[in-house]
């Protein structure tokens, strides 16, 4: 049923917490599989050595905005801020330019519905506006990705039939971290292959 589809693995709100983090990193290397991070500006402040580890391990660092405000709420101008910080703060820690951003919640993010303001700095900034198809909810209880929660990630996948290829939505937290493994086996026995960030646009 869903053989011949593909998944890119993706986590917002890190580099913290930096066990965790390094966690993710140690499977991800294992299983040669490659993610994006959408990374949460005074975390990347406060942890530059996690952050650049993120890079040094081959995977794709994006913006997550400063401080994790609800976007769609929020002044034009405290979006230029909250988005531009976040780009000054990756380049200059990591010598990258961010490409996308997930706004926190996804908030004002989903196609067709995208804030205008937000859609506005976001194309100032030079930014793809990029949400997920299929949310983990690895942050609500029980935390992480447990049997439970893969039986109802299984169903997002079966009520997108058409879709070929799916941004899966995880976060940097030590339970997500405890059961990526499992995760990773369930995604490859249902058939789907694992995506890099380029393969995506």
């Amino acid at each position: 049923m869903l053989a011949g589809r593909s998944v890119l693995l993706s986590f917002d709100d890190g580099p913290a917490p930096e066990i965790a983090l390094q966690q993710i990193l140690a499977t991800l290397a294992k299983e040669r599989i490659t993610a994006e991070l959408y990374v949460v500006g005074t975390e990347v402040e406060k942890y530059p050595d996690a952050t650049r580890s993120i890079v040094k391990a081959g995977h794709r660092l994006q913006n997550h905005s400063w401080s994790h405000p609800d976007l769609a709420r929020a002044p034009s101008s405290e979006v230029l801020s909250e988005l531009s910080k976040t780009q000054a703060i990756i380049q200059s820690t990591t010598n990258i330019r961010a490409t996308k951003v997930r706004p926190p919640f996804g908030a004002g993010g989903w196609p067709g519905k995208h804030d205008p303001e937000l859609a506005s700095v976001a194309r100032q900034l030079g930014l793809t506006i990029q949400n997920w198809d299929v949310d983990t909810e690895d942050w609500r209880k029980p935390l992480g990705i447990g049997a439970t929660k893969r039986a109802a990630i299984r169903n997002q996948f079966s009520r997108q039939p058409a879709k070929k290829l799916f941004q899966i939505l995880m976060h940097v937290q030590s339970a997500t971290a405890r059961d990526l493994p499992d995760f990773i086996t369930a995604l490859r026995e249902w058939g789907f292959a694992f995506a890099k960030p380029g393969d995506v646009q």
